[in-house]
C-alpha cells in the first residue's frame, strides 16, 4: 500500500507542477489597439432560463463593440415559461441585431443541434457560444477582436468565472471551477490542450464547417465545447489560443444542489470515453485515483496502522499542491482566496469526485428537467 500511496503522490505531483509551469507560460493579455475590424455572431441556447436571462441581457447591452460589428442569434430549446417574451422585451428598443431561433426538437445532443441551428443561419465570419445564465464584461468582444488581430487563430477559448457567495456548495463549485481554468490555462501553455469552456468559447464559421462541425458527436448528449476543441486541435495546431486576459471573463451561476451538481458532473463525465485525448484520460484517471485513494483512506489505516503516518502524509502534500494550483487561479480573477471552504473541499471533492465517476458508467442523468442516456459511439 505505501509504494501505491507514495507513486500516486509522486505522478500528482508532477503533473500539477507541470500544470503551473504551463499556467506561467500563458501570457497576460489586454487590449492593444484601437483598430475594431472583427465581426461576430454570439450564440446563446436557452431552455427555461427566465431567472437567468435579464441578467445576461442587461450585460449584452452594456457591450463596448459597435452594435453593426455582432449579432445576437437566441435558439430556444424548448421552454416553457417566459424566456422568449423576456428577451424580445427587453431588446426590441436596443440597437442590438438578434433574432430568435426554435431549436429541433427530441435530439440526442439539443445544445449541440442549437448551436450548429444558429451557425447555419448567422452572418459573421466569428462565432462565439455562451449561456443563458451567464454576464458577459463590456469589453469582452474588444479584447477578443484585438487578440484575433495579433495573433490571428481560427479558435479561442477564454476564461469562465463562478458567481458565489458565502454558502458552501457555491463556494465548492467556485474552487472547482478554479481548478479547472488552472488546467485548461495550463494545457495551453505546455501546448497540449487539455479543456475549454462553452461558456466563453469563439471560433470562425470557416474552421467550424472545415472540421465538419459536431459530426460523429451528435450522439453524445454533452461536449459540444470538448469535441469541437479536439477538431481544431487535429486540424489548426498552431492556431488555437488562449485569451487570459480579465476583460474577457464570462461570470456564470453555480447549481442549487448537490443533486444537481452531482448530475451535472455526470453530464460532464459521459464524454470522457468518446474524447480522444490521451493526456485528457491519464489526468483523469490520475485525478480519480488520488481521490479515490483518500475515500479509502480510513480503511487502509485500519488495515496498515504502521502506515498511517506515510499516507496522511500522501494527503498533506494534496492538500498543499492543491492550494497553490487554486491560489494561481483566485489571484487572476481577483477573489479573496476562501481557505476554510477549501480545507472542507478536500473532504467533499473525493466523495463527489468518487460518486460522479460511479454514475457516469451508466451516463445516465438527468439536466434541464430532461433525461439523458449514454450513448454508444
Amino acid at each position: 500500500m505505501i509504494w501505491v500511496a507514495c507513486i500516486l503522490i509522486a505522478s500528482y505531483f508532477w503533473a500539477l507542477v507541470l500544470l503551473y509551469i504551463g499556467y506561467n507560460r500563458v501570457p497576460y493579455f489586454s487590449t492593444v489597439g484601437t483598430d475594431i475590424e472583427t465581426k461576430f455572431s454570439i450564440i446563446i441556447p436557452f431552455r427555461n432560463e427566465a431567472e437567468n436571462l435579464p441578467g445576461l441581457l442587461k450585460s449584452l447591452q452594456h457591450i463596448n463593440y459597435p452594435s453593426t460589428h455582432f449579432e445576437i442569434i437566441f435558439v430556444n430549446d424548448a421552454s416553457i415559461d417566459a424566456s422568449e417574451t423576456i428577451i424580445s422585451d427587453q431588446l426590441k428598443n436596443s440597437s442590438i441585431n438578434f433574432q430568435i431561433l426554435q431549436n429541433t426538437p427530441k435530439q440526442p445532443s439539443p445544445k449541440k443541434t442549437a448551436i450548429a441551428l444558429a451557425i447555419s443561419a448567422s452572418k459573421n465570419p466569428w462565432i462565439i457560444t455562451t449561456d443563458a445564465d451567464c454576464t458577459v464584461p463590456k469589453n469582452w468582444l474588444r479584447v477578443l477582436n484585438d487578440f484575433i488581430l495579433k495573433t490571428s487563430p481560427v479558435c479561442v477559448a477564454m476564461p469562465v468565472a463562478y458567481q458565489a457567495n458565502s454558502s458552501f456548495i457555491q463556494r465548492y463549485q467556485q474552487l472547482d471551477n478554479w481548478s479547472l481554468q488552472a488546467v485548461t490555462v495550463g494545457s495551453f501553455g505546455l501546448g497540449n490542450v487539455l479543456l475549454s469552456n462553452g461558456a466563453n468559447f469563439a471560433y470562425t464559421k470557416e474552421a467550424f464547417q472545415e472540421v465538419n462541425g459536431f459530426e460523429g458527436n451528435l450522439h453524445i448528449a454533452s461536449g459540444d465545447d470538448m469535441f469541437l476543441l479536439e477538431k481544431f486541435k487535429q486540424q489548426f495546431p498552431k492556431e488555437i489560443g488562449y485569451l487570459k486576459s480579465r476583460n474577457a471573463v464570462v461570470t456564470t451561476q453555480p447549481v442549487a444542489s448537490w443533486k444537481q451538481l452531482v448530475s451535472q458532473r455526470v453530464r460532464w463525465a459521459s464524454k470522457t470515453s468518446s474524447q480522444k485525448s490521451i493526456a485528457s484520460k491519464v489526468l483523469g484517471m490520475l485525478v480519480f485515483s488520488m481521490n479515490g485513494f483518500i475515500v479509502i483512506l480510513p480503511l487502509a489505516v485500519v488495515l496498515w496502522p504502521q502506515q498511517r503516518m506515510v499516507m496522511v502524509g500522501v494527503i498533506f502534500y494534496k492538500i498543499l499542491l492543491d492550494f497553490f494550483l487554486l491560489r494561481k487561479s483566485a489571484q487572476f480573477f481577483k477573489k479573496q482566496f476562501p481557505f476554510l471552504s477549501f480545507l472542507a473541499s478536500t473532504l467533499v471533492y473525493p466523495l463527489v469526485t468518487v460518486a460522479v465517476v460511479i454514475s457516469s458508467f451508466s451516463g445516465s442523468y438527468v439536466w434541464k428537467e430532461r433525461s439523458f442516456k449514454k450513448q454508444q459511439n
